[in-house]
């Protein structure tokens, strides 16, 4: 067996800030300088990721994103100072917990293990 996580952030009012795939598309954003290839990447539609973001926005209260329409060069995007930082501890966060979370599940998993072997097969 195994435990698996599923961390979200909720702002003020109990509505998903940010979670994995807020901070997957935020990751990638990031790296590929890009709203449109970040969500491809993720196999979501531009739309969606531009709902995410938007989320993000209202919740904060702060812009996460400093874009510059296309044109010859293209256009891009980039995380604000703030949006960098706070995805940073999100993503230490979630690491973290994770980590602890498997951790201590390795142990109950012992547990239930041993269970199992004194109550035998109960399939036979």
């Amino acid at each position: 067996m195994q435990v698996y996580l599923k961390i979200n952030v909720l702002d003020d009012q109990g509505k998903n800030f940010m979670g994995k795939g807020g901070g997957q598309l935020l990751q990638g954003i990031k790296r590929l300088g890009s709203i449109n290839k970040a969500a491809k990447e993720m196999h979501l539609s531009y739309i969606k990721a531009l709902k995410i973001i938007r989320k993000m926005e209202v919740s904060l209260g702060h812009k996460i994103l400093e874009t510059t329409t296309g044109g010859k060069d293209h256009g891009g995007a980039e995380l604000t100072p703030l949006a960098s930082e706070i995805l940073d501890l999100f993503m230490d966060y979630d690491a973290k917990v994770t980590a602890f979370a498997r951790e201590q599940f390795s142990k109950v998993n012992e547990r239930m293990d041993a269970l199992v072997k004194k109550y035998g097969n109960a399939s036979g």
